[in-house]
């Protein structure tokens, strides 16, 4: 809206999109190019045939002068983005009649670069369109306040200077033009202070340690026997980057490493990151993925504390629904390496458990790297079955409800060297029942599939 006569200067139509993001970075549905506006600050989400908008910038969200966190959509709704930013008004259903005298808004990267052939989703992920043919990748992640886990989609887009990503506006009755603020067009980063990757005002990462084909690399988040997981940067997106160790470029774990990022490419479902792009440098495989956003299991724990029962029922519940799509797949795909740390509770949207951690080989490195403790016995001699990674499950469970590493609960007693849930303080005697199937050493006494898993999860009755 204008500041003054309050009247439209950009609009933006959307007929399919459950969720519109909005702000200053390149793969949000509505762009502003504004300094107070976060890369990321409004999410406005359809729930339940209702609309609602959720706050993500650092400088807020207000209505009526008042800051907001989430609250639902009425028709005609206005929205200001930080004290100081742009108005945003929302309408839900027809459009107003004087809308068509607004100019039609800047359209994302996605949206005015057709990419090549080789970068664009398989056919099978959805897509959405807008009036005019545009189409939008669904199911972006987008940057919040909280730390992500570990570390959208790469097109084959130019690159070149920032100015050249606003779409040239003339004038509209009267008003001026929207353009970017000069700060954004020239930043060379004023307010970047402290241990930041990324510059607040422009978006460019401020250190760029090498380039890995066209991608930047900004930091090294994980390092394990395997391989290597960076955070990365390429034409306006920070993305999350996994190869492997030159140690284990052997021609079988690479042949295994194609045909697992080959699958995960071709994948979609809310419990697994958004894979986006597989290519091979200098003869080293990478797999790149969008960042997820939240905090892991692992972290939950150890900062808000244990989870009642229901909660981790709940929690593995969703893990299942991940787990049965991915077993499901031909042939069937297999994370190798759950565990707390790679179940990452998303912040948008909330709730959400996201898989992370793949491409893990461990069914081939099992002998020379140290074994995980939710790992199956069989994994650990370099079987893949889907019973193993059922097996994790179990340990998983125990360590939502004790916060104690399943270490705790092996002994070698009555039954041999197992994993023993009975010795767990104040577990339901169904959910004994349940995790000494899961865990069971021989993988042909445990359930069948992860879908067998919930329905008996969800059949215990938990009292308190």
């Amino acid at each position: 809206m204008h500041p003054i006569q309050s009247i439209p200067v950009q609009s933006w139509t959307f007929e399919h999109e459950s969720v519109i993001r909005i702000g200053r970075s390149t793969d949000n549905h509505v762009i502003l190019y504004s300094a107070v506006v976060s890369r990321h600050h409004v999410e406005l989400r359809e729930v339940d045939s209702r609309w609602e908008v959720i706050s993500l910038g650092a400088n807020g969200t207000y209505v009526d002068s008042k800051r907001i966190t989430q609250m639902p959509i009425v028709d005609s709704l206005v929205i200001r983005l930080a004290r100081s930013g742009p108005n945003i008004q929302i309408h839900v259903g027809s459009l107003p009649p004087d809308s068509g005298k607004a100019l039609q808004g800047d359209q994302t990267r996605a949206q005015r670069v057709k990419p090549s052939l080789s970068d664009v989703l398989p056919a099978d992920v959805g897509r959405s369109v807008q009036p005019g043919g545009m189409s939008l990748i669904p199911n972006l992640e987008i940057p919040v306040t909280k730390q992500p886990e570990d570390d959208s989609s790469p097109l084959n887009h130019p690159s070149g200077d920032r100015r050249q990503q606003a779409t040239d506006m003339s004038g509209v009755n009267g008003l001026p033009a929207v353009v970017p603020p000069a700060d954004l067009v020239s930043c060379t980063h004023p307010r970047a202070q402290g241990n930041v990757l990324f510059c607040p005002d422009c978006g460019e990462p401020l250190q760029v340690t090498q380039t890995v084909g066209d991608y930047q690399v900004v930091k090294t988040v994980r390092q394990d026997p395997v391989g290597m997981t960076q955070l990365v940067w390429r034409n306006g997106q920070s993305l999350v980057l996994r190869t492997v160790n030159p140690e284990w470029q052997q021609p079988d774990i690479l042949e295994a490493f194609t045909q697992q990022a080959t699958q995960l490419l071709t994948l979609d479902h809310p419990g697994l990151p958004h894979f986006v792009d597989f290519f091979v440098n200098e003869g080293k495989p990478h797999l790149v993925r969008r960042r997820v956003y939240g905090q892991s299991f692992q972290q939950r724990v150890g900062r808000q504390g244990l989870l009642t029962q229901t909660e981790a029922i709940a929690t593995i519940v969703q893990v299942c629904d991940t787990l049965d799509y991915l077993h499901q797949q031909s042939p069937a795909l297999l994370h190798e390496d759950l565990r707390p740390e790679n179940l990452i509770q998303q912040t948008v949207p909330a709730g959400n458990i996201t898989l992370v951690g793949f491409v893990s080989l461990r069914s081939f490195v099992a002998e020379r790297s140290e074994p995980s403790l939710y790992m199956a016995p069989e994994q650990a001699q370099g079987q893949k079955t889907v019973a193993a990674d059922l097996f994790a499950l179990g340990p998983i469970l125990v360590f939502l409800l004790t916060g104690q590493a399943p270490d705790a609960f092996y002994a070698q007693r009555e039954q041999g060297f197992r994993f023993y849930p009975e010795y767990v303080p104040g577990l339901a005697t169904e959910l004994v029942t349940i995790i000494r199937r899961l865990t069971s050493p021989q993988p042909e006494d445990r359930y069948a599939t992860a879908k067998e898993v919930a329905d008996a999860l969800l059949s215990v009755s938990i009292t308190a």
